[in-house]
């Protein structure tokens, strides 16, 4: 059997190193448009101060794929064209074009950048104006650092990636303003939790401009001006983080069937439309553990799990995609900030009758030094009382506490069974009473 991949990162040399594992003698081909494969693309923007290395992102090398485990892993190979009826993927390489004909198909191609209308921004995009999307994004990002270290920085997009860099351009003393269009930055947060964030912000010398648009940025002398719908602003660096969309065009215009957000859709075991050709990773559509909607939740977990069994699937074994429920958790300045499960509008939308309620607890023992206010807001469905989602923001704990809540919604509890939880306490890790409980408890009086 030939399995051709198309897609190196995180889903595509998943699914190539499962598929050589359920079978030791096809023949494996994965097709990577870049020159870099198998590296975490999460840890781009914790790689950009100057004594951090960008290359250790790299998890394994194409050189190790070819030798260790016998997969032909093409570099700058660019599939351009699937012929469903031939069985066959087309595109160009630095040596030409190629065409290869395949038995199973599994396109990994990841995400895009979804660069917004910005005049002069096309003029400006490496030379000033960058993304933060692949590992050579970061090194040319952190050559630009090195060769002129810059004192203002304006970050486009209030998503994780530019949160995250916003703090690693502040602590490497560079002033920064945030510029999000959105009315509120990360929406699906309740808004006294927004607020947090915003003081913390603050608290750091950033400057975050909400409800602002950038319209155009232009080259004048050694600076960048960055006109927006408020006021002009002025850097040496723009970093474009306004967020990414499935990377489906390839798949599209084979006529595979499209899901939420454009995304291939999928079924169970992660087969498309045509069953000569699966997917997995940013590129695809998962189930909702909650909704049973289609839902395009481009993260980690998700790209690498489903790029396992896709790969198992592939050589003939039907291994079943468990649903997602979008748990996520960053890192800003001094806070953590968690989800899993249902924001109030996405439970709207769904026509689920909700109810939240919000508490601050203390992340210790009042008497045990340190620590700080946890604030956990819990949402439920009123009626059945089931558990529909959770937001955690606090100065520690929300990034190990989310795990219990999302393990919950899996299993389907009610605010009641989670306040029956025998959850562990001990004085340097929370009050006797975690604060989760007592979200529990205030919801279930609230639902009731």
């Amino acid at each position: 059997m030939r399995l051709i991949v198309i897609g190196g990162v995180a889903a595509g040399m998943s699914a190539a190193s499962q598929a050589r594992r359920a079978d030791p003698n096809a023949e494996i081909i994965v097709l990577e448009k870049g020159g870099d494969v198998s590296y975490g693309a999460c840890g781009l923007p914790y790689k950009l101060p100057p004594a951090a290395r960008m290359e250790d992102l790299q998890v394994i090398s194409a050189e190790r794929f070819r030798e260790e485990r016998k997969i032909d892993v093409r570099l700058w190979h660019e599939v351009e064209r699937i012929d469903r009826d031939a069985r066959e993927v087309s595109g160009r390489s630095r040596d030409g074009a190629f065409a290869l004909g395949y038995d199973k198909l599994i396109i990994c191609t990841g995400a895009r950048v979804w660069t917004p209308p910005i005049t002069g921004l096309e003029t400006l995009w490496w030379r000033g104006a960058y993304p933060l999307k692949t590992l050579e994004d970061g090194r040319l990002i952190k050559a630009a650092l090195t060769a002129n270290p810059p004192r203002h920085v304006v970050v486009i997009g209030a998503g994780y990636i530019g949160l995250e860099a916003t703090e690693n351009f502040a602590e490497m003393g560079a002033a920064v303003t945030v510029v999000e269009a959105l009315p509120e930055i990360l929406p699906w947060l309740p808004a006294a939790q927004r607020a947090r964030l915003m003081d913390e912000a603050a608290a750091h010398g950033v400057e975050m401009l909400v409800g602002t648009r950038v319209e155009s940025l232009a080259r004048v002398g050694e600076t960048i001006q960055v006109t927006t719908s408020q006021r002009l602003l002025e850097a040496d660096l723009v970093l474009v983080a306004t967020g990414v969309r499935p990377e489906s065009g390839l798949a599209e215009a084979a006529g595979l069937r499209l899901g939420a957000a454009g995304a291939i859709a999928l079924d169970a075991s992660l087969r498309t439309s045509d069953p000569h050709i699966l997917a997995a990773g940013d590129c695809a559509d998962a189930i909702h553990a909650i909704t049973g909607a289609s839902v395009w939740v481009p993260l980690a977990l998700r790209a690498n799990r489903a790029g396992k069994l896709a790969g198992d699937n592939a050589c003939g074994r039907d291994r079943r995609a468990p649903p997602v429920l979008g748990t996520a958790v960053f890192k800003f300045f001094g806070l953590e900030i968690a989800r899993t499960g249902l924001s109030s509008d996405e439970a709207a939308a769904a026509g689920l009758d909700a109810a939240a309620v919000e508490i601050v607890a203390g992340t210790r023992a009042g008497y045990y030094p340190g620590g700080g206010k946890l604030s956990v807001w819990l949402l439920g469905e009123r009626g059945t009382g089931r558990l529909l989602g959770c937001c955690m923001v606090g100065p520690e704990a929300a990034a190990h506490k989310i795990d219990t809540v999302a393990a919950a919604l899996h299993a389907g509890l009610t605010a009641e069974q989670l306040h029956a939880m025998d959850l562990a306490y001990a004085p340097p890790f929370g009050p006797s009473w975690s604060p989760l409980l007592i979200a529990a408890s205030q919801l279930s009086k609230a639902l009731s």
